[in-house]
């Protein structure tokens, strides 16, 4: 091989598994070969933005700590005993939700570790740089950053969660604001937001619910001095008064839920039946066959398994369609917001107290958990083009947000404290189909479902998850790449009826995940993972592998390893 140069971009989760597949693969190899590997992140090795060891303690993971980390199954580089788990290396319960400082502590350790157990002959080499320029040189790749130049062989892409430039609609919210003295806090990581700005006491509206706007609650909450205290009646938040009042909006209404307790992984909490890789992949050949194409139809196809798992999982007698679960208030009118706020409060605490009793056998919280638990068997029906493009589309509007308010929710002890939240008027949920409107003295917001619902906020933050948008990526580097046609957006295409829909994320190849270019080209130097690759490929935000599972996590990681090393 001589002498290779690696770059990885962005060495958060992503990079850092890579980074791990990549050393145990050259700790293999005979030391002949010179290897250097450039660690490029601007904010932190290993923990990066979203896992930042420096946050607030009150910002928490969703995974819980014995389900956490990076080291691959059977043999690997870094020491099982000492960094196995997140909770065997943090003192934690298997159980526990560790806070996301706590996690990026650990993410931060495995980065100083890999860079110590690489064999004599490679170095890895940690830069506090963001990279803002990738060409092409008859010598390799000439990557810029931190106002140096770096030239190397191959590079991976792991960038992660990026700024997105704002939308029109964003825009003149922006504008709106600007101009009558208000205050608008467009989609992002709650730990960048400037919420400390919010005035106590002032009317806030936030619209989304769901992890950042557990987030923003908790900043605004404990952040400001707030605590909770457990009483005869229930939990109780007691305030600080330095909290503002938050007019919590969203489509359904309601906010996330929460994940069951899962204290004995690895025991799977539920055992899919129907939903296998045999039954996906005879789908798509009766789709072939009846319609010339093998591109799904996922809510006529696919989702109807799904909800017959649940029904399996749900054996309480109950009906419980899952949109239904997901969107209880979809058609229901409350006469006023007390009414509805009462009702959303006791919602939040008897899905608090489900969720403390853990997965057990033929409840509601294990068919909730049985979403979770398909989660690696759908990338077979969506990734790269696998749904009908009108399909795609409706799969990341309507099926992925309302899979997650029942899946990808914090853990109980969080819902109980929204609940008490509600109860002292801190937060004070507008209603189903919330809405927001720009008005002369502040943001409109009022639900149709919702007698007198209206209420006038001097601030908005909007705390949706940005959707993927490669063209409005705010990354110089990503601009700089997609202009000179070294990347390019993937647009589902049926190929019998020329329908199309531009997902907005970045063109991969499979296994290794090449990059494509703008002329359809894969480039063998440039590989992506991750979030940018979202729309693409499904659920790239995962950011932990499991303890002795081969996982998609780490498959990814080792398949890009294995490439960045062939011989050239």
């Amino acid at each position: 091989m001589g002498q290779r140069v690696v770059a990885v971009i962005g060495v958060g989760p992503r990079g850092l598994s890579v980074l791990e597949r990549l050393v145990t693969r050259l700790r293999e190899r005979p030391p002949d070969d010179e290897v250097t590997v450039w660690a490029f992140d601007a904010v932190g090795h290993g923990d990066g933005r979203v896992w930042r060891a420096d946050q607030p303690p009150w910002f928490a993971a969703n995974t819980t700590a014995g389900e956490s980390t990076m080291c691959a199954p059977g043999a690997g580089c870094l020491p099982v005993r000492r960094l196995g788990t997140m909770a065997g290396w943090g003192g934690l319960a298997v159980g526990a939700y560790p806070s996301r400082r706590h996690y990026g502590q650990y993410l931060a350790e495995v980065f100083a570790t890999l860079c110590a157990c690489g064999p004599p002959n490679v170095r890895v080499r940690p830069v506090r740089a963001e990279v803002t320029r990738i060409t092409r040189t008859p010598r390799g790749l000439r990557l810029v950053a931190g106002g140096n130049a770096y030239l190397v062989d191959k590079v991976v892409l792991a960038t992660g969660h990026g700024a997105t430039e704002p939308d029109e609609a964003q825009l003149a919210l922006l504008r709106h604001a600007d101009g009558h003295g208000l205050r608008y806090v467009p989609p992002g990581l709650a730990t960048e937001m400037p919420l400390d700005e919010l005035r106590p006491g002032a009317e806030v509206a936030v619209r989304g619910l769901g992890l950042t706007f557990y987030d923003v609650t908790r900043a605004v909450t404990l952040g400001r001095g707030g605590r909770f205290r457990t009483c005869r009646e229930g939990l109780r938040y007691v305030p600080s008064g330095d909290e503002p009042r938050l007019l919590a909006l969203s489509r359904g209404g309601v906010p996330f839920l929460a994940r069951p307790a899962v204290p004995d992984f690895p025991v799977p909490p539920v055992r899919l039946r129907v939903v296998t890789e045999e039954r996906l992949a005879a789908l798509r050949e009766t789709a072939l066959a009846a319609t010339g194409t093998p591109q799904l139809d996922f809510a006529r196809r696919v989702e109807p398994l799904i909800q017959f798992e649940a029904d399996l999982a749900c054996s309480t007698g109950a009906a419980h369609p899952l949109a239904g679960l997901a969107r209880p208030f979809r058609d229901r009118f409350f006469a006023g917001p007390d009414d509805y706020r009462a009702c959303l409060a006791r919602l939040l605490r008897e899905d608090a107290r489900r969720a403390e009793a853990g997965c057990v056998d033929g409840t509601v919280k294990a068919a909730t958990e049985m979403l979770r638990a398909i989660r690696p068997l759908l990338p077979l029906v969506v990734d790269f083009g696998g749904l009908l493009p009108g399909s795609h589309r409706d799969f990341l509007s309507r099926f992925v947000p309302e899979s997650f308010v029942l899946s990808a929710g914090p853990p109980a002890s969080h819902v109980a404290q929204l609940a008490a939240l509600i109860d002292a008027g801190v937060v004070r949920p507008v209603g189903p189909a919330g809405r927001v409107e720009a008005g002369a003295d502040g943001f409109v917001v009022s639900s149709p479902q919702v007698g007198g619902s209206r209420r006038v906020a001097e601030a908005l933050v909007d705390a949706r998850a940005p959707a993927r948008n490669l063209a409005r990526d705010a990354s110089p580097l990503v601009k700089q790449l997609l202009a000179d046609g070294m990347i390019s957006e993937f647009v589902n295409v049926d190929p019998v009826t020329g329908d199309r829909f531009a997902t907005g994320g970045l063109a991969v190849t499979p296994a290794p995940y090449r990059v494509i270019d703008g002329r359809g080209r894969a480039d063998p130097d440039i590989h992506a993972l991750g979030v940018a690759t979202n729309h693409t490929r499904w659920f790239t935000e995962v950011g932990t592998g499991r303890p002795g599972q081969d996982s998609p996590f780490f498959r990814d990681a080792d398949a890009v390893a294995a490439a960045l090393l062939e011989p050239r």
